[in-house]
């Protein structure tokens, strides 16, 4: 058993949080495999940046709601390594994440590992404006990912109702009276490059008391 090693290891860390195997080593008296079966018998985690050359032990870090923990200029996840960090975070998303969303989570360059991730099948991805966002590959996830994502974009690029809005949704209702809130928004979206809520259309429509059919799915009236 290395009991002693082990204890001296724990000091060393008592002393600093993070080292390097060759420190370690140094410090010990032992070789740099021996060393790393220490680490491995008392747990730890390897440092996402730096090459992954940093170590620290299991007790050590307090991670934040992203699981990652910075200590100055390294950063450790409870996740894994960079790879397995990227694809944990990009799943446990509601919506996906762009290469800025896991730069600012990570504090660290993403751009290169995310576009290898694609193109081996490991993340799907999304164009929304000007960036791609990078989704989970398993299909119910998939799936879930761009409904969220869809409607996040529409809500983002939605108009408020002006006159003129007001007047396509009451022209397209006249043409089309049994479509759902839902339908028109795809209508004005295609027909009038109009973009509204269903949310909005219904409020217009209360507003003004303006009865709908039931017969079509969606809001109602």
């Amino acid at each position: 058993m290395y009991l002693q090693p082990q204890a001296d290891l724990k000091k060393l860390f008592a002393t600093r949080k993070c080292w390097m195997i060759e420190g370690l080593a140094a410090k010990l008296g032992y070789a740099a495999i021996s060393v790393r079966r220490f680490l491995k018998e008392i747990g730890y985690f390897r440092s996402y940046t730096h090459n992954g050359k940093w170590y620290t032990l299991h007790s050590i870090p307090v991670f934040n709601a992203q699981g990652i923990w910075p200590h100055e200029e390294l950063r450790f996840s409870k996740h894994g390594n960079l790879i397995q960090t990227i694809n944990h975070l990009v799943r446990k998303s509601p919506t996906g994440l762009s290469a800025k969303d896991l730069v600012d989570m990570l504090h660290h360059p993403c751009h290169t590992v995310l576009t290898n991730l694609h193109k081996t099948g490991q993340l799907a991805r999304m164009k929304a404006g000007p960036e791609f966002v990078y989704l989970s590959t398993v299909s119910k996830e998939n799936l879930r990912q761009r409904e969220r994502l869809q409607l996040r974009m529409l809500r983002e690029a939605a108009q408020p109702l002006t006159a003129e809005a007001a007047i396509c949704v009451l022209v397209e209702f006249i043409h089309h009276p049994s479509s759902s809130f839902e339908d028109l928004v795809g209508i004005l979206r295609k027909r009038r490059k109009t973009v509204v809520l269903p949310e909005t259309i219904e409020l217009f429509f209360r507003e003004h008391h303006i009865k709908k059919t039931r017969g079509s799915q969606g809001s109602r009236l």
